[in-house]
């Protein structure tokens, strides 16, 4: 593939990131919807709505996800322009972090959430629908997307799978203060079934072992897509 079909596919994928994660986290502001109220554990499933739903690892991923593709569109935008192929490396590791955050949330979902609401009586897919489906699924594919296939210079060091440890070792970190701490916020993700909070280490280390794991998958995979002589 030559560089210009390159630039315009990431330009593409970046800009529509970029424009369903606005949509998605505007529609958690909006009054007029109708939204359901599942429970697990005493916690609501669902998305809180306004600025309660930056409780979610899922939200904050996105948007996360959502700046560092607005700062590739910018380098997009300046190859098309030049007929060039190049991104700064401190701009690919921002996005190969965002991303690894984002396939993460979709990892948890699949793996972990969704498993669970279905032994709680709701359906596996739950969490896929609605607002769900963009957030859950629909950009996390396209983020990993673009970073494996369109985004493949400059190359990257293994070392920054612990750069994409960070989201999840700072999130864990609040969540269990939050939780456990302060008890200012329910324990949405049932992590810990028997309230008091001690089951919470344990469940942080081992979704930190996951979030390990994917990153070092998205990094190998891109490893493995490699870059063919452009033309």
């Amino acid at each position: 593939m030559n560089k210009r079909k390159l630039n315009v596919a990431s330009l593409m994928l970046n800009l529509t990131v970029v424009i369903i994660t606005a949509y998605s986290v505007a529609h958690n502001f909006r009054t007029d919807v109708v939204r359901e109220t599942q429970t697990v554990n005493g916690a609501t499933l669902t998305d809180f709505t306004g600025l309660q739903s930056f409780r979610y690892f899922t939200t904050l991923s996105n948007a996360f996800s959502a700046i560092a593709a607005g700062i590739m569109l910018v380098f997009n935008v300046k190859n098309v322009i030049g007929d060039d192929y190049a991104f700064p490396k401190w701009a690919l590791i921002i996005k190969y972090v965002a991303t690894c955050a984002v396939a993460l949330t979709f990892t948890t979902v699949a793996l972990f959430l969704s498993p669970m609401a279905a032994m709680y009586g709701e359906s596996y897919f739950m969490l896929f629908r609605g607002n769900g489906f963009f957030l859950h699924f629909l950009i996390p594919a396209l983020s990993v997307t673009d970073f494996i296939f369109f985004e493949k210079k400059p190359a990257l060091r293994f070392k920054c799978t612990l750069y994409a440890l960070l989201p999840t070792v700072v999130y864990a970190t609040v969540y269990g203060v939050m939780v456990a701490g302060l008890k200012a916020w329910p324990d949405f993700y049932s992590f810990s079934p028997n309230g008091n909070g001690a089951l919470l280490p344990v469940f942080a280390l081992l979704v930190c072992g996951l979030s390990f794991m994917v990153s070092a998958f998205v990094f190998l995979l891109r490893k493995k897509a490699g870059l063919k002589p452009l033309k």
